[in-house]
Parts: C-alpha cells; structure tokens; sequence
C-alpha cells in the first residue's frame, strides 16, 4: 500500500522521522548496529539479551500476509488483554484498525526500511486515549528480502506507563 493511501486513512497514520522513546531509541539503535553494512540484520543477528530492557515492548511479525505474529512481550499482552502469538496481526482489531497495521506492515516489506509512528491505540476501543510509539523494523535473512518485521511499542508515551 503506498503511503499516499496511508495518509488518507482515518484514523491518519503519523509517521515520525525516529523514535522519540528512549527504550526505543535504543532498539533502533541495536538494529543499525546488527545491520552494519547490510541492508538490514536477520532475525538471527537480534539477540534478546543483548535487549533485555525492552523486550517486554517487542512484537514481531512474518512478512507475508496475514502477517502472523511471532513473539510479543508482556507490555503488548497487557495492553491487548491476551498473547496472540502465532495469530494474524489485525486479530481482533476492528477493521480501520487492522487496515492501519497491515498498510504499515505492507509498506516496510515494499520499502525495505525501517518505519515509526505515534498516535492513539484506537485498535483497542477501551483504551483507545492512550498514546504510544512504535517502530517497524525490516529483519532479512538474505539481506535483500524483508522475512520478519521486529517491532517496538510504547504505550502512554506521555505518562510513562507500560
């Protein structure tokens, strides 16, 4: 989906330059270091303890729809209400909501590059005042094709909860 159709979507998708969270800050961080001159690292170049402090905010997707999630870190489950590992990614999501997440997903497998964003959590509708940050991260285990997409949220971003 290209991003000319994410801009038209509503809610509208905020894409920010970088992160802006400091754990996420540092998860982008080890990604450019795993990546060196690469492209992108593998998911084998990621190694959780050289992580520890944010992998309770990690998700990670397949890059094929429908994007089936891999892992996610308590934070997430906390949030969602329930571990959806090995479920698609718009599971239980209201539609709008799981249109943003694969559009997003989509446009990092098509561009090969990392993305990050902001807004309100309106896939949750209870919590749906919460801000957070997230990025998507491309992993490749050739280097050229996107297998995995490593990601990080940050939910209350302003009030520095979960």
């Amino acid at each position: 989906m290209s991003d000319a159709v994410i801009d038209a979507l509503d809610p509208p998708v905020v894409f920010i330059d970088g992160p802006r969270h400091p754990l996420l800050q540092s998860l982008y961080a080890h990604w450019l270091v795993k990546r060196g001159a690469q492209r992108m690292p593998s998911r084998a170049d990621i190694v959780p303890a050289e992580i520890k402090p944010v992998l309770s905010d990690l998700i990670i997707w397949n890059a094929a729809p429908p994007y089936t999630i891999r892992l996610v870190g308590d934070h997430i489950v906390r949030f969602v209400g329930s571990n959806n590992t090995g479920r698609p990614a718009a599971h239980e999501m209201p539609p709008e909501a799981g249109l943003v997440l694969t559009s997003v997903l989509a446009t990092v497998i098509e561009s090969r590059l990392p993305r990050f964003r902001t807004g309100k959590a309106f896939w949750k509708p209870e919590h749906a005042w919460r801000d957070f940050e997230s990025c998507f991260l491309p992993l490749s285990a050739d280097g050229q094709a996107v297998d995995m997409i490593l990601g990080g949220i940050k939910f209350d971003i302003d009030n520095n909860c979960v």
